[in-house]
């Protein structure tokens, strides 16, 4: 489809990187331009804008004014520092492409329309710059307060609520209707479609998540004279740590994902040894259990570890994000019509985050994935084929069309 592919490479051009990615961090300038294309997206279309107070863009297609029902689809603008041009983006303009096809065949069929649509730009799902991730849909959904979420900070101290104040984005005009499902398109971002020669995955839920921030307490000395055995070396007991957590995902063989993939070092200068470091902890598996048992057994061993090279350390913030079962209604209602299109679809779980697993903790949800090129995501290198992104709209417009002209 020429006017999502043209969409796409416009929207690649605002943070574009000279390796051919793209960094649109929330909360930035980037952030801002993208936001305002969209809106101007949004106006061309007809489509009536709408501004929560975190800085939610909606843009609603009053398909059945008598209604005060809505149907959502949509994702996000943002990445992270290394993102692609797909990862978030390609839902928020497939959706809204979707929304304008919708419309039309609404149009060409009065009276068909029982729910009004609409297409949503989330804000911060991806948490590079903010923390934590999927801030806009959680406040959406009343599982995250406004105030926390405009006093999440940055590694310079500004708040969230600062930087969207700043591109003028703490919107006013909260979406007035009321959600009644929520359709999510992505790339997968793994390989298991790729691996099956699939075309569509209707995702029928997500893994449990255990993010676990560690802070290491040693003492700061010269690099230089500082006898070895006399050191309480923060950073030494990080890296320990790191590759501690790395053997016990080994060790469990129960196809655990996990991660150190930040790291904060003070001073941060190379003629002091490291007396205090934190780390980004994350542990990833289909089964609580498993993660609780990699997590609990991980903490104690690099305590114990710390302790005997003389550093201490402190758990700074532990979020446990329990796996999600999403609409199971949606999954079949994916499923139907990604056949009804000729397209070959299966189910399984999302090992990664989506906003559409917060917005399920209020609104049946559901998350269509097409596949990703080798699994690689988060990549200026990240590729999906227009022939993949194609069908992967295709299914999303049949599933929202069926869902605003259901009779129940």
């Amino acid at each position: 489809m020429t006017a999502l592919h043209d969409l796409i490479a416009r929207f690649a051009r605002i943070g574009a990187t000279d390796d051919g990615g793209v960094c649109r961090l929330a909360g930035t300038a980037r952030d801002k331009e993208a936001r305002d294309l969209f809106l101007h997206e949004i106006a061309d279309r007809g489509l009536v804008p709408r501004i929560d107070a975190i800085g939610n863009l909606f843009g609603v297609a009053m398909l059945a004014p008598a209604s005060t029902d809505v149907v959502m689809t949509g994702s996000h603008l943002d990445s992270q520092p290394t993102g692609g041009r797909y990862d978030g983006v390609f839902g928020v303009l497939a959706g809204i492409l979707a929304v304008e096809a919708v419309r039309e065949r609404c149009r060409a069929n009065p009276g068909a329309a029982r729910r009004n649509l609409a297409v949503v730009n989330w804000t911060n799902e991806e948490g590079a710059r903010f923390q934590p991730s999927l801030t806009g849909s959680s406040v959406f959904a009343g599982a995250l307060s406004l105030k926390d979420a405009y006093a999440c900070s940055d590694a310079e101290g500004v708040t969230l609520g600062e930087a969207l104040s700043a591109i003028g984005y703490c919107g006013t005009t909260p979406l007035e209707h009321n959600p009644v499902g929520y359709v999510e398109l992505h790339v997968e971002q793994g390989d298991r479609l790729e691996q099956a020669a699939g075309d569509i995955a209707a995702v029928s839920g997500a893994w449990m998540t255990r993010k676990i921030s560690v802070m290491f307490e040693g003492d700061y000395s010269h690099t230089g004279p500082m006898p070895m055995a006399l050191r309480r070396d923060a950073l030494r007991a990080a890296a320990r740590a790191i590759e501690a957590l790395y053997q016990e995902v080994a060790s469990e063989t129960a196809g655990a994902h996990a991660s150190a993939a930040r790291i904060s070092v003070h001073p941060n200068s190379p003629n002091v040894v490291a007396g205090r470091v934190r780390v980004w902890f994350e542990i990833r598996h289909e089964a609580e259990a498993v993660v609780s048992a990699i997590s609990d057994r991980f903490l104690k061993r690099i305590e114990r570890e710390s302790g005997e090279i003389g550093v201490g350390l402190s758990i700074a913030a532990d979020e446990r994000r329990a796996g999600t079962v999403l609409d199971p209604g949606g999954v079949a209602l994916v499923l139907s019509a990604a056949a009804d299109l000729g397209f070959k679809a299966m189910t399984f779980k999302t090992i990664t985050g989506h906003d559409a697993l917060a917005i399920q903790k209020s609104v049946p949800s559901s998350l269509i994935f097409v596949p990703s090129q080798g699994g690689l995501s988060h990549n200026p290198r990240e590729f999906t084929a227009p022939a993949a992104l194609d069908k992967g709209y295709a299914v999303l417009t049949e599933v929202l069309w069926r869902m605003v002209t259901a009779k129940a």
